[in-house]
């Protein structure tokens, strides 16, 4: 009887430590993160998407994993060179902010992602789309800075819309660059550097503001 309560005994704590071992969510992320923040390439970002996928379907009643798996398909459909794909991928990133919604989270970090989202649709054929797409990227950069005037988000995302807006609409480097400046000062401001706090842009806003500084 002893032998049979030890060895039970010893089951139970291998359980325990077997459970205590077993990898958070935020672990989760950072591993997928980080794939994603070195990617050079489509197949790389692949690589992560899939992750937070994962990740997504594990956590779903979670906003941040599903902001991650909505953040990936939006940056791949940039990268995505066929354009019926393009939509392919905005359409999961939609399908991400839909859970998001009926999760009840609107912060700003989700209204920065519905504005990204636009902007990526808006990409896929930019000639015929800006007129619709162009005011709901507007409008959700808006309502994040209502929010919260502080998220870097805002002001990189805008910034790299007028970059690349062509100069007889209003944009170009010189009007974008007090946008990149702007990002600048609030990353400036983040303390909390985490994956559980959605937090990118900043090496391609100082790429940018290189750029704008040469011209």
């Amino acid at each position: 009887m002893k032998t049979i309560i030890t060895s039970f005994a010893l089951l139970v704590l291998t359980v325990t430590t077997v459970r205590a071992q077993e990898p958070t969510m935020e672990d989760n992320l950072k591993e997928a993160y980080a794939i994603m923040d070195t990617a050079k390439g489509i197949p790389s970002l692949m690589t992560a998407s899939a992750k937070f996928d994962l990740i997504a379907t594990k956590y779903q009643d979670q906003w941040v994993a599903q902001y991650y798996g909505a953040y990936t398909k939006a940056i791949i459909s940039y990268f995505e060179p066929d354009i019926a794909k393009k939509d392919l991928f905005v359409d999961e990133a939609d399908a991400y902010l839909d859970k998001i919604v009926v999760l009840g989270t609107e912060n700003d970090h989700v209204f920065v992602l519905k504005a990204l989202v636009a902007n990526a649709r808006m990409a896929v054929d930019g000639e015929h789309r800006w007129q619709e797409y162009g005011p709901i990227f507007e409008e959700n950069l808006k309502k994040a800075k209502e929010l919260n005037e502080n998220n870097p988000h805002i002001y990189y995302l805008k910034a790299v819309s007028v970059f690349y807006t062509p100069k007889m609409f209003g944009g170009g480097a010189k009007k974008a660059k007090p946008y990149f400046e702007k990002a600048k000062e609030k990353y400036a401001l983040m303390t909390e550097r985490t994956v559980m706090v959605p937090y990118w842009g900043e090496p391609q806003n100082e790429d940018y503001l290189k750029q704008v500084n040469a011209d």
